[in-house]
């Protein structure tokens, strides 16, 4: 049998070029990928059904599906459908050689994010001696009107997926650190690290375009389930003190948090998901979220107590405050041997600084690590500028205004015995800076802390 006709059909209808990759072994190549295709380049088709009808799930090749939070995010009851359920839409198709381009076939699809970061794309042709190969770029073009998720499948094996090397051996063979030019020249590589994901690659676009409007950024965050649900959540949470029910992004937006505030918390969550680390620990995942979830609502909230003439945008107060402590999320993705032994470090002797422990084990730091990486994928410059310069009190450059936000709501935190400032005092100076008193600042701590339960839920949902 020859490709599919109707993926033939459907690819030259949409002007997208391709080609045909004779294999000989289609299903172990999708499992473990060969010289030529990487496993994790391969998108393959799940086809599931409920009540409401069936469903098209697209995974890497080398992933297997987590039913129960797919149905989670997605809020259903799907099971895997019998080959009887589709056997008339593939029929020009081989058994189980499903082409994962459901709106070829009319299905409603949900796709791992994962593959929407990739410079080719492979997959089934409907023949079981050939591959179809196509650019990332149109593969996410023909996935424009699907559903993504980011947390329904895993990898199966012990093959990075990027790479095909064993990622235990890849872990073990990584040398120390051993200089900051080091340390930057890999991450500028990005060769053991994904691209920025492809969400918040179009929340980036979409922020761009002064012609965009709330109904734009509802219908980009609701192809994402559980960024759907953490958008609505926040919205809903008491810090907002709003008593209607919230049931959409688009309530959301146009009731309670503004389109500035949902752009901001959207592109923070999307830029940061690929990277997970070790849980435990004092910079461990779980303890990072629940720091810069405070963090960031207690910058918003300071945010908006600034008199207007001089406040700055909370939305981008908010994302400072969420991603200023992104280094730690990069070295932990990055150099998960050198992280462990900074959680120890920091464990054993709590006293001394963050900085003078990461300067001593890796002669570089968390401020550099995520300033870097920022830089390489074009962020908010408020942003690469609050990450570096977070842990100097004294910074008076461009967008000063942040950095200060992020420093006062750490001074606060420590208070609460959250995240990594050294002290709890509030510096007259920097009050003054930024305009507010001690007596509003603490009111303002109070009010987030006696709503702690909603950012200890969304902390640990970020973690997971």
């Amino acid at each position: 049998m020859s490709t599919s006709i109707t993926i033939r059909r459907y690819l030259d209808r949409q002007d997208v070029r391709y080609a045909t990759i004779p294999c000989d072994d289609v299903h172990t190549v999708i499992q473990q990928g060969s010289d030529d295709v990487p496993a994790g380049n391969i998108a393959k088709a799940l086809i599931l059904k409920d009540l409401r009808g069936m469903v098209m799930a697209v995974v890497p090749g080398p992933h297997h599906l987590d039913l129960e939070a797919l149905n989670r995010q997605l809020h259903r009851n799907l099971r895997p459908a019998e080959p009887q359920d589709y056997h008339g839409i593939f029929a020009d198709c081989t058994p189980d050689m499903l082409p994962p381009l459901g709106e070829a076939y009319g299905f409603e699809t949900i796709i791992d994010d994962s593959l929407l970061d990739k410079d080719l794309v492979y997959f089934v042709s409907g023949n079981t001696n050939e591959l179809i190969r196509i650019s990332g770029h149109d593969f996410q073009l023909l996935h424009s009107n699907a559903w993504y998720g980011n947390t329904f499948s895993h990898i199966t094996s012990e093959a990075n997926h990027d790479t095909g090397e064993a990622t235990d051996a890849a872990t073990a063979q990584k040398p120390p650190i051993a200089s900051k030019a080091n340390v930057k020249q890999r991450i500028q590589k990005i060769t053991n690290m994904p691209p920025m994901p492809s969400m918040a690659q179009k929340i980036i676009q979409l922020n761009s375009n002064p012609y965009a409007h709330a109904e734009d950024l509802a219908k980009l965050i609701e192809k994402d389930p559980s960024l759907s649900a953490q958008i609505i959540r926040y919205a809903q949470s008491s810090f907002y003190g709003y008593e209607g029910a919230i049931a959409s992004v688009r309530q959301a937006i146009s009731r309670v948090l503004g389109y500035d505030l949902v752009m901001n918390i959207a592109l923070g969550i999307a830029a940061t998901r690929p990277f997970k680390s070790a849980p435990q620990g004092p910079f461990g995942l779980q303890a990072h979220w629940r720091h810069a979830t405070y963090n960031a609502t207690l910058s918003q909230g300071l945010c908006n107590a600034i008199a207007s003439k001089q406040r700055p945008r909370p939305g981008t107060a908010y994302l400072c405050g969420l991603l200023h402590n992104f280094g730690f999320l990069v070295l932990g993705y990055l150099f998960p041997n050198e992280f462990i032994k900074l959680n120890n470090a920091i464990t054993e002797d709590p006293n001394t600084p963050v900085i003078e422990h990461e300067e001593r084990l890796l002669g570089t730091n968390h401020a550099e690590l995520g300033s870097w990486l920022m830089e390489a994928w074009n962020m908010p410059e408020e942003v690469h500028v609050t990450i570096s310069e977070h842990h100097n009190g004294n910074y008076s450059g461009p967008h000063a205004e942040y950095v200060r936000l992020v420093n006062i709501a750490n001074q606060l935190l420590k208070r609460h015995d959250i995240g990594d400032a050294i002290s709890d005092e509030l510096p007259a100076e920097l009050m003054e800076k930024v305009g507010l008193s001690d007596a509003q600042a603490i009111a303002i701590l109070e009010k987030i802390v006696e709503g702690r339960e909603e950012l200890e839920t969304m902390a640990r949902q970020l973690a997971a």
